[in-house]
C-alpha cells in the first residue's frame, strides 16, 4: 500500500523529479536537480528552447541554413529511443574525423549523459543529416587515443567545451559515425 502510495506522490516539478510524501508532508529531490540553480535551470530550459528551434529550422530548409555557423559544422542525428523506440533527433556540432563526423556528448556540462548517447549505447545504427544529404550509419564510442585526437579540434570549433567539462567529474564521451557505403 504504501509503496503504491509512493509511485502516485512521483511529479515533476521545476524541471526536476521530486516525491512529494503526503502522509510525511516531507520532500526528496532528485540528486541532479537540487545541485542546479534556479538561474541554471532557467538556461537549460532556455538552451533545450533554442536547441528544438534549430532541429526545426535545419531540417525544415533542408539544411540550407545554420548547417554552418563561423567554424562550426552542424549536422541532425536521428537515433532510436531505448524506451519508447521513437525516433528522437538532436542537431549537434561535429568534426571530421578520417572522412566520419564525429559528435561530443558534453549535455552544457551536465553531471549526467544526454539521452541520445543512451540511445546509441542501446542500439548504434543512426541517421545523420549534414546539409541536404540524409545516410545510414553505425555509431561507436570513441576509444582514449582518438579522444585525444578530437578534443582539440572540438575546442577550436567552440571553446565552450573547456567551460563545460570544468563543471563537471564526467567525462564527455565523443561518438563516431561510420557512415554506410553507397
Amino acid at each position: 500500500m504504501r509503496e503504491r502510495r509512493a509511485r502516485q506522490c512521483h511529479r515533476v516539478l521545476n524541471g526536476m523529479v521530486d516525491f512529494r510524501c503526503s502522509w510525511f508532508g516531507s520532500r526528496i529531490p532528485h540528486p541532479y536537480g537540487a545541485k542546479l540553480t534556479k538561474r541554471m535551470r532557467s538556461r537549460y530550459r532556455l538552451a533545450a528552447i533554442l536547441s528544438r528551434v534549430h532541429r526545426f529550422i535545419y531540417a525544415f530548409f533542408n539544411g540550407r541554413f545554420l548547417s554552418r555557423r563561423g567554424s562550426a559544422s552542424f549536422l541532425l542525428l536521428t537515433t532510436k529511443g531505448r524506451r519508447s523506440n521513437r525516433m528522437r533527433t538532436v542537431a549537434l556540432l561535429y568534426v571530421s574525423h578520417h572522412g566520419n563526423p564525429s559528435v561530443i556528448a558534453s549535455f552544457g556540462g551536465s553531471p549526467r549523459p544526454p539521452g541520445w548517447v543512451l540511445n546509441i549505447q542501446d542500439d548504434p545504427k543512426v541517421e545523420v543529416q549534414i546539409g541536404g544529404v540524409r545516410r545510414e550509419g553505425v555509431a561507436r564510442i570513441a576509444a582514449d587515443e582518438e579522444r585525444r585526437e578530437l578534443w582539440p579540434r572540438f575546442i577550436e570549433c567552440f571553446s565552450g567545451y573547456e567551460r563545460y567539462q570544468a563543471r563537471t567529474t564526467r567525462q564527455f564521451p565523443m561518438v563516431i559515425i561510420t557512415l554506410a557505403q553507397d
